[in-house]
């Protein structure tokens, strides 16, 4: 609408720049016009013979009449340059001119800008569409009356007519600003000081004057955090849980915790809170580390905030809540899960953070699998047959390399299946096709897997082998039809995983028969590239580590205290940055197999998985520390757990 009456508008205005065609009614209608100076003369008329000249002395009627007639009135101006009767006089003077058109236009745009300010501005803000519109579009149709009825303002009334609109406008726009100021918070308020001061700033940052232009409510202050209440059904009430927890100080101190979490790489921190003071600790790459206490007052806002967020009680301190929010920093959403409980000396809060940054590993050596393991493994990865295991601690690794294993495998060539829980789906893999049961109906894998046997698949993938009717047809199909099963187990050990799945009552002589290899994992943090330093070992560590003198020139640690001036930029002042993958692989053989039936026990079985050619932990982990990659503290570390 406001389109249309803008070229309205521009095309009124153009046709009332031309010259305006004005009759002069000063010059009597009655007489005759004046001859034109171009028109051709007319020719003499012809005396009849029977007419005399006059004597001398003697004049005629009509030039006594000429004499005595008053001579007619010069015309003001000419209409067409016959000017003959049927004439009208015009005058050559432009009406309406640039200097009246101009304000008229400057006007006209003012108003549509405004207009569509006030018609934005109140549905954003809800003050009132219906109500303000109608308000604001009123000075359009004096302002249509004063460009389309020219002639009845007349030129000397004009300028008085357009200051009374100017009036007009500013009468219906500026009671709107001051409701629109008086309904919305500080940063939101418009043509105040600061406002001019921020729009200047704008303007001149753009045409490359440096200004300082800041224009914020006391919540976007602090850490560039965006936190989101998404926990409630109703957008309405999550909206209500948001503004509720801006106006609260620790709004700030929450946005501050994910920012810090999200810097040092954290997924997890812990808030216990006691009477004086709230400590937290936080979860950095598998490890915990000790952060700043705060005082009761701050940690109780804080935490209020992080529950109105999540849409929980926040008075409630002593029963268990779950719930969730979200937060988005540096590019990177976060769904930040909430979890409060009373204890003895207070309340424990758990806030973990989920997305994020997350590295894409899709090959083996993303991992951190030597190369020679790697062919190994993709030889154990292409049987046709047998009962595979994947192995690990939790959190410790073992879903993403189940994952990778599978990506690294041929999978066109071959049909996979997978039978997963519903409510605990995997990670989508092409060419993978997932059949899953709902664990909260009492339903189990063996439900769906007489379905996909009769579909003859090359290769079934079932992750949790608990269901021992599951289990035993699976076991079944890998010895009976030369099919390759898929499975994971936790356990800190290739041998102790085998362990694991004989405790879950699989068929001890079959399992025995078909399994074909374990494949174990654990995580070990890497030291900083920016900040370790190197150390020549002693000849006696060497020795005690296995490794010959001279072969190498140095191993590396982490800076001490008195070392550094102040905490690495990388890693935080933490000394190592990132994990990679430690593996212990088991290719089963007979002697395996003998102590599966006849004697399972851990001691045997690690003996026999040595014999086998399975080379632990340590010596994989002696690899990296070697080679400047992780430290010997870090080793002793991780085989202590």
């Amino acid at each position: 609408m406001r389109q249309r009456l803008a070229i309205l508008m521009l095309v009124s205005c153009a046709w009332l720049a031309r010259p305006a065609v004005i009759p002069v009614f000063a010059q009597d209608p009655a007489a005759p016009a004046a001859a034109p100076t171009d028109a051709p003369a007319a020719p003499p008329a012809e005396i009849p013979p029977s007419a005399e000249p006059a004597k001398a002395g003697e004049e005629s009627a009509p030039a006594e009449e000429a004499k005595s007639a008053p001579a007619p009135k010069p015309a003001t101006s000419t209409s067409d340059k016959w000017n003959d009767k049927h004439s009208i006089p015009r005058s050559h003077w432009p009406y309406m001119f640039w200097g009246k058109l101009l304000p008229i236009w400057l006007l006209f745009l003012v108003w549509v800008l405004s207009a569509d300010w006030v018609n934005r501005d109140t549905q954003i803000f809800n003050l009132g569409y219906g109500t303000w519109n109608p308000i604001v579009f009123f000075p359009v149709l004096a302002m249509i009356l004063l460009v389309v009825f020219p002639i009845v303002v007349g030129v000397a009334m004009f300028w008085v007519a357009l200051i009374l609109l100017l009036v007009e406008y500013l009468a219906t726009f500026v009671p709107y600003v001051v409701k629109h100021n008086k309904s919305v918070q500080l940063h939101e308020k418009v043509f105040t000081s600061d406002w001019f001061r921020y729009e200047i700033a704008m303007l001149a940052n753009k045409v490359g004057i440096k200004m300082e232009h800041e224009r914020k409510a006391e919540y976007e202050k602090g850490a560039p955090v965006d936190l989101m209440a998404v926990a409630a059904e109703q957008d309405r009430d999550n909206q209500a849980n948001l503004i509720t927890a801006r106006q609260s100080p620790g709004y700030l101190l929450v946005k501050e915790v994910i920012a810090d979490m999200a810097d040092r790489r954290s997924d997890k921190c812990i808030f216990d809170y006691t009477q004086q003071s709230v400590v937290s600790r936080q979860h950095i790459d598998g490890v915990w580390h000790n952060g700043d206490a705060r005082d009761r007052e701050s940690g109780d806002v804080m935490l209020a905030v992080m529950k109105t967020l999540a849409n929980l009680n926040a008075s409630e301190r002593r029963k268990k809540q779950e719930s969730r929010f979200a937060a988005k920093y540096k590019d990177h959403s976060y769904i930040c899960s909430l979890s409060t409980q009373g204890v003895p000396t207070g309340e424990r809060v758990v806030l973990q953070l989920l997305g994020g940054y997350q590295r894409a590993f899709q090959h083996y050596a993303d991992l951190g699998m030597r190369p020679k393991m790697i062919e190994q493994w993709a030889d154990v990865m292409e049987t046709p047959k047998g009962l595979v295991i994947f192995a690990g601690m939790p959190e410790g690794g073992l879903t993403t390399m189940t994952d990778v294993s599978l990506m690294e495998t041929d999978r066109l060539m071959r049909d996979f299946v997978a039978i997963e829980e519903v409510h605990h789906r995997e990670r989508e893999l092409e060419n993978v096709e997932v059949t899953t049961y709902d664990a909260t109906k009492g339903e189990l894998p063996s439900k769906v897997l007489p379905g996909l046997i009769r579909k003859y698949p090359n290769a079934y993938v079932l992750r949790d082998f608990s269901d021992p009717e599951a289990s035993k047809l699976l076991i079944n199909e890998a010895r009976d039809d030369e099919r390759l099963v898929v499975t994971a187990v936790h356990a800190k050990s290739a041998p102790e995983a085998l362990l694991r799945l004989l405790q879950l009552k699989v068929p001890h002589k079959d399992f025995a028969s078909v399994v074909t290899a374990v494949l174990c994992t654990r995580l070990i943090r890497k030291l900083c590239d920016a900040c370790k330093v190197a150390y020549a070992p002693t000849p006696d560590l060497l020795k005690k580590l296995g490794i010959p003198q001279g072969k190498i020139e140095a191993l590396y640690r982490v800076p001490k205290a008195e070392e550094i001036e102040k905490p690495c930029k990388e890693c935080g002042g933490i000394g190592f940055l990132g994990r990679t993958g430690l593996f212990e692989l088991l290719v089963v053989d007979d002697k395996v197999r003998e102590v599966l039936i006849k004697q399972p026990k851990l001691d045997l079985l690690t003996k026999a998985a040595r014999l086998a050619g399975m080379r632990p932990f340590q010596e994989e982990g002696l690899l990296l520390v070697a080679k400047g990659v992780t430290s010997l503290a870090e080793l002793q570390r991780i085989l202590k757990e």
